[in-house]
């Protein structure tokens, strides 16, 4: 094999793996769940509209109780006190991959700061049944004034 040959081989094969890198990095970021409020900023009391699209590849199913929690950022992520459900958490409004879905949920009694959306789901569970969460996602950071 001459030097020409090798020097071929070589560039073949680092493109190769730069492609590989690229096609890799692409499928993980599209698996996952996408959650985009409305919009940067908020009033307390407003309302906000969340948009989310299935992603993951599988159907993911949301609670009948904490389909979501408002979190606020002091030094760390911290979840608002929910009243305690009345009746059992199920199963509830499930979404197929690459679905989207829009939720609309009120502000009032919101705090002044840096907040999130976080959404509990269960992967491949069927609504009606008990709730159990298998994965965790956030939306982007927003802040209530």
């Amino acid at each position: 094999m001459g030097a020409g040959e090798l020097f071929m081989n070589k560039k073949f094969l680092i493109i190769l793996i730069i492609i590989v890198f690229i096609v890799v990095f692409s499928v993980l970021r599209w698996q996952k769940l996408v959650i985009i409020t409305d919009k940067k900023e908020y009033q307390s009391g407003e309302n906000l509209k969340l948009n989310i699209k299935n992603n993951l590849g599988e159907t993911i199913c949301f609670s009948s109780c904490y389909p979501y929690f408002l979190e606020k950022k002091d030094t760390t992520w911290q979840i608002y006190e929910y009243v305690v459900c009345p009746e059992l958490n199920l199963v509830e409004k499930c979404m197929k991959f690459g679905e989207t879905k829009g939720f609309e949920l009120s502000l009032n009694g919101a705090k002044n700061g840096l907040h999130r959306i976080s959404v509990p789901v269960c992967v491949g569970c069927r609504e009606g049944n008990l709730f159990l969460e298998d994965k965790r996602f956030y939306s982007n950071i927003f802040e209530i004034k």
